[in-house]
């Protein structure tokens, strides 16, 4: 009987391989060396042969060490696996009858003597077959009312329906939602037999004829006319829930912020609410008449200034 190779040449690999140097390496000759791949070559057929007996050995870590001591495979005078190698004198199977065996046997075919440490261990077959797909998660863009993203209410959406066609749904929107947040739907979204996906709604806000938000508070411009600004005044300032009335001093600027406490956006994750500011616009008539023109001479003539006093250190 000739001398059994050095199964750690078989694989290529050192003495003081790792485990994972070991199926790595096996993994690349079996794919390399395998029969459906290089048909009709005996030479491969029998290298085939040499790297599955040389990975059930070397795999399995009491039959390691019997043969790191003793310099053998053949325990009790019998080859591990001498049985199945039978089988490749009827011709081998393709690729795919091999990995349908290990899904039913756990890799015990084809000369691996029933041994963990094959096919299914390397490629890590062992748990295909008990794993269904999941039902996948559907995405989709629901569009929003400013008002209704900041107050919350219900949006009513046609969805798939389990039996087949489509169904109508009522989605409650939380308060302060806005663009770009998401709202989950558990079990809305795919369904396979009795599981089912969840339904991501990702929310897209409209703009807004007169507010805007930013963070958790909400701005509005108001316009005011030139005596109202100078001399101050009373004003209805619409609020995302019912108007108020603000107080407007006289001589303010345009540009100014004036507070309204807590009539912002209330923040879903803490509850508290923002702010609502009002932004001073100053704006001039449309049209102005010969007489408007000849007073404002007489103010500028009476009442002369320079808003621009302090930009003149850096003229």
């Amino acid at each position: 009987m000739s001398a059994e190779k050095d199964l750690y040449a078989v694989l290529g690999v050192p003495r003081n391989a790792t485990q994972d140097q070991i199926k790595k390496a096996y993994r690349d000759l079996a794919r390399k060396h395998h029969p459906d791949m290089n048909q009709g070559d005996k030479r491969s057929e029998e290298k085939f042969k040499e790297i599955q007996h040389a990975y059930e050995t070397l795999s399995d870590p009491e039959k390691k060490k019997t043969y790191d001591m003793f310099g053998t495979s053949s325990f009790g005078g019998q080859r591990t696996g001498g049985g199945n190698y039978r089988q490749y004198s009827r011709g081998f199977p393709d690729i795919d009858e091999i990995f349908k065996d290990i899904f039913s046997q756990g890799g015990g075919a084809y000369g691996m003597g029933g041994a963990r440490g094959s096919f299914g261990d390397v490629f890590d077959f062992s748990n295909v077959r008990q794993q269904p797909r999941r039902p996948k998660n559907i995405q989709h863009t629901l569009t929003l009312g400013f008002e209704t993203a900041v107050k919350g209410g219900e949006k009513e959406l046609l969805v798939k329906s389990p039996e087949g066609g489509t169904k109508k749904i009522t989605v409650k929107i939380p308060a302060g939602v806005k663009t770009g947040s998401k709202v989950r739907l558990p079990g809305k979204g795919e369904q396979i037999n009795s599981m089912a996906g969840d339904l991501i709604l990702e929310i897209k806000v409209l703009s807004h004829p007169v507010f805007r938000r930013e963070n958790d508070d909400i701005y509005i411009d108001l316009p005011l006319t030139v005596y109202e600004a100078a001399l101050g005044t009373l004003i209805d300032v619409p609020t995302i829930e019912s108007p108020v009335k603000l107080t407007i001093p006289p001589g303010v600027g345009s540009g100014t912020k004036m507070r309204l406490r807590e009539k912002g956006v209330k923040n879903p994750k803490t509850g508290e609410r923002g702010d609502q500011f009002v932004v001073i616009q100053i704006a001039m008539p449309e049209e102005s008449s010969e007489d408007m023109k000849k007073l404002m001479d007489e103010i500028k003539e009476k009442y002369p200034y320079d808003p621009r006093k302090k930009l003149l250190q850096y003229l």
